[in-house]
């Protein structure tokens, strides 16, 4: 009895350490001890969209989700991939910029995004069908919409390829058969968002799921450092626009088939490789990851269902 007070008392310690030092890493599997409520309170809406309310004739970069009400019912998860900002800084190629970190193989691309992913997509799914969504991903897509997927081409308004060169590919961040598809640094790109519009309609989806996490790696440790969740659909007011509207010729407010639904990120700072003096691997482990991105989405949807209410603009 005294061994397992004992225990307690640590763990309480622990967790008030760890809770007053914002900065502080923990070991991913070290966070499944710690409650929902603290994970939730470093889950927020992505700054860029706070400032924006959408036209109620369907103009501007933000959607009149007030038209639509429902949560999609359908969606694709089309980019899941890792990310580290010094990856274009380096003269490496991103395969030798990886393979430093022992996240690249020759059979799966990107081993950690691979097995982030493959611990937690069961759980996404079942996730979003606690939510009424059913999520497919590219190993549901058919032939034909595996075609789309591939030729499927990104715009971005500004880059985040801004001064390196276009011959440099990034595909292997991202788990084995997903696309790379980099998130832009402005949130609300509507080329990007466009950018999504048909390969939508050939998958018969009403959004579109991409899911970043942004990674470090000192050569001693492998951190998560944050994860981001965007989602884009159709523009809500679709082929409803005012008869006497013209939105689709205003370069001001521009009306926009695809836009931004929700941006979600989670400041995870937690660590789960380690290195020995040799840069050899001696521990890893994903435990948790699952949790981290279930409750990602229910911020994401109750997310929605608050800007659900807001009143659109009518100029």
């Amino acid at each position: 009895m005294n061994q397992l007070i004992n225990i307690s008392t640590s763990f309480v310690f622990a967790f008030l350490l760890f809770a007053n030092n914002a900065n502080a890493q923990v070991f991913l599997e070290d966070l499944s001890l710690y409650p929902d409520s603290y994970i939730t309170k470093k889950i927020h809406d992505n700054p860029d969209i706070n400032q924006y309310y959408p036209f109620v004739d369907g103009r501007g970069n933000y959607p009149n989700l007030n038209a639509q009400n429902n949560f999609p019912k359908k969606v694709a998860l089309i980019s899941f991939y890792v990310w580290n900002d010094q990856i274009v800084l380096t003269n490496k190629s991103v395969q030798e910029f990886w393979k430093g970190s022992s996240w690249i193989d020759s059979v799966r691309g990107n081993k950690l995004a691979s097995s982030l992913l493959s611990y937690s997509i069961e759980s996404v799914v079942k996730r979003f069908d606690s939510l009424g969504t059913k999520v497919i991903t590219p190993s549901n897509f058919t032939a034909e919409q595996k075609k789309a997927y591939d030729s499927l081409q990104v715009r971005y308004s500004k880059s985040y390829r801004k001064n390196i060169p276009d011959s440099i590919s990034y595909e292997l961040c991202s788990s084995s058969s997903y696309r790379f598809i980099k998130m832009p640094n402005q949130k609300l790109d509507a080329d990007f968002a466009n950018s999504f519009e048909e390969i939508a309609r050939v998958l018969g989806v009403d959004a579109v799921l991409l899911i970043e996490n942004k990674m470090t790696y000192d050569g001693t440790l492998g951190v998560i450092n944050n994860i981001y969740m965007n989602m884009y659909g159709f523009n809500p007011m679709g082929t409803n626009l005012p008869a006497n509207s013209n939105a689709k010729a205003s370069k001001a407010t521009k009306y926009n088939d695809f836009l931004l639904y929700a941006s979600i990120e989670l400041e995870v700072d937690a660590i789960i490789s380690q290195y020995n003096a040799n840069k050899e691997l001696t521990y890893e482990n994903y435990i948790g990851y699952d949790r981290l991105l279930d409750l990602m989405i229910d911020h994401m949807y109750t997310s929605y269902q608050a800007r659900v209410k807001i009143l659109p603009k009518k100029s």
